[in-house]
């Protein structure tokens, strides 16, 4: 399969992947700013923040790579996508590691889509829940490919608009950086981290982006297999920058703020009413608009990938009764924990065991280009 015999690829398709790989990694704690702030924010300097963010980009763009090749290679799948590179053994440890991170960042989701409705619209957080398991089920039930084609329309718009917050707040919030630091580092303000050090914080970042997306980044080696290499690459290029860069820049705009933001629950929201001035009424709902569709872009395919992992079949009856199922358990689970506290447990440890997952799949990804340049078999 050489790559001068294969095809360009049309814009409109490059895109439309690209898209639905921000849809996916774009969910309620990027779009709502807590993974700004305990992952960036939370260190009280630049350079702390721009090292997390060099991290968590190595992170995912090489783990994108890693596993596009081995959908290229018939790893279509979470699991033989983590067996082609660690063999079965580990890699059904790793697939459950994955599995595990996949089923928990679905409870914060859902409780991410309620605290949004109640911040901006005073609606009781429970109604929100109950809202975002209809809309999580009920598109989850249309199968991987409903899942994609509605989801690939929404992912840029978000990340673009989370991108131009982040610029037009960084005017206001940047030049009270060096205060925020100072709130931190005298322990006046206390904000959750996740990681004990930065450098963990982009390995845990980077872990838990890469452990949602494995199946389909598989699926995205497999089908663009026609087209010359570099394409993937673009796409995995477009999904590493834009949230590494997008997550960072807000992240620093919140430590510029870092007083108001720790206090609320959707602090990409607070800044965007602080930021729109005597526009907030108009342009934070739209933002609060803005940062549940992001969220219903990701819970929706994280419920498919959960269900879907023991219940291939995803048009039949009994993968359709246990999502509505597991949406009524974590309705249940979300009323007894605050937003907050389920992103920082979940995300911090669950991210290490996926940086974990990281430098297995990345050192044996590099393994098989150089068996393959040699003309031995890829998964060697």
């Amino acid at each position: 399969m050489e790559n001068e015999n294969k095809k360009s690829m049309p814009l409109g398709i490059l895109l439309g992947y690209a898209g639905a790989l921000l849809a996916y990694l774009i969910g309620s704690g990027t779009a709502s700013g807590q993974e700004a702030m305990q992952y960036f924010s939370s260190w009280g300097s630049v350079s702390s923040t721009l090292l997390v963010m060099a991290t968590n980009f190595t992170v995912m763009f090489c783990c994108f790579k890693a596993y596009t090749y081995a959908g290229l290679h018939g790893a279509t799948d979470l699991q033989t996508a983590c067996e082609f590179y660690c063999g079965k053994t580990i890699g059904k440890i790793f697939t459950v590691l994955a599995w595990i991170f996949n089923a928990c960042c679905y409870f914060f989701m859902i409780s991410g889509f309620g605290n949004t409705l109640n911040q901006q619209f005073g609606l009781a957080p429970w109604i929100g829940y109950a809202a975002a398991v209809i809309l999580s089920v009920g598109t989850a039930i249309m199968g991987l490919q409903g899942i994609v084609d509605v989801i690939g329309k929404i992912g840029p718009v978000v990340v673009s608009f989370l991108f131009l917050l982040g610029v037009i707040a960084a005017f206001k919030f940047f030049p009270h950086i060096s205060e925020g630091a100072q709130l931190i580092q005298s322990g006046e303000v206390t904000v959750l981290k996740a990681g004990a050090n930065p450098l963990l914080a982009g390995l845990s970042f980077g872990g838990c982006s890469i452990l949602l997306v494995a199946a389909y980044m598989g699926k995205i080696g497999k089908d663009l297999s026609v087209y010359k290499k570099k394409y993937t690459t673009i796409i995995c290029l477009i999904g590493a920058i834009s949230i590494t860069v997008t997550v960072g820049i807000l992240g620093l705009c919140h430590l510029g703020n870092i007083s108001k933001s720790v206090q609320a629950d959707i602090p990409n929201l607070l800044i965007a009413n602080e930021v729109f001035g005597a526009a907030s009424g108009v342009f934070g709902i739209v933002f609060a608009i803005i940062i549940l569709a992001s969220i219903y872009s990701t819970f929706c395919p994280i419920l498919w990938t959960t269900v879907s992992t023991f219940i291939k079949d995803d048009k039949s009856m009994h993968y359709k009764i246990v999502c509505i199922v597991v949406g009524i358990f974590v309705f249940i689970v979300d009323m007894f924990i605050p937003y907050a506290t389920l992103v920082n447990i979940i995300m911090t440890y669950c991210g290490y065991t996926g940086s974990v997952v990281f430098v297995v799949l990345t050192v044996r990804w590099l393994m098989s280009l150089a068996a393959e340049r040699k003309g031995s078999p890829a998964n060697e």
